[in-house]
């Protein structure tokens, strides 16, 4: 669970995960060449009727879940989803996640500069650097 986020990012319940082979299916029909997006999956999946209704963030979490414990290789791109054995594309999706990863440590960094004792805020809410 994420700070913040933790409705939406709750661990995956026992329907979510009874649901997983049914959504890594749903993955195998879809390649580099035709991936799908998160919107268009969610939609398809919905329509089916099968008693759990799925939106992005879920999807997303599903989708750690399969990366994170090694289950297929899910690969994510801006034109959406696909599974793929090819090592090229699993390699840039490695370095891909390292570079979000990384991205978002530097915006943490970043936000850390706001707790050291040379930033002062006026009571005005105007901040002032002392430089």
């Amino acid at each position: 669970m994420i700070t913040n986020f933790e409705k939406i990012t709750a661990e995956l319940n026992e329907i979510e995960l009874s649901i997983l082979p049914l959504i890594i299916d749903y993955f195998s029909f879809y390649s580099k060449n035709k991936p799908i997006k998160e919107p268009e999956f969610v939609r398809i999946f919905n329509e089916k009727n099968l008693g759990v209704k799925l939106n992005g963030v879920r999807l997303r979490k599903l989708v750690n879940y399969i990366r994170a414990n090694g289950i297929v290789p899910l690969i994510a791109t801006s034109k959406g989803y696909y599974i793929s054995y090819d090592k090229k594309e699993i390699e840039a999706q490695i370095k891909s996640l390292y570079q979000r990863a990384s991205s978002i440590k530097n915006c943490a960094n970043g936000l850390s500069n706001f707790l050291k004792e040379d930033l002062i805020v006026s009571q005005s809410n105007q901040i002032k650097l002392n430089i």
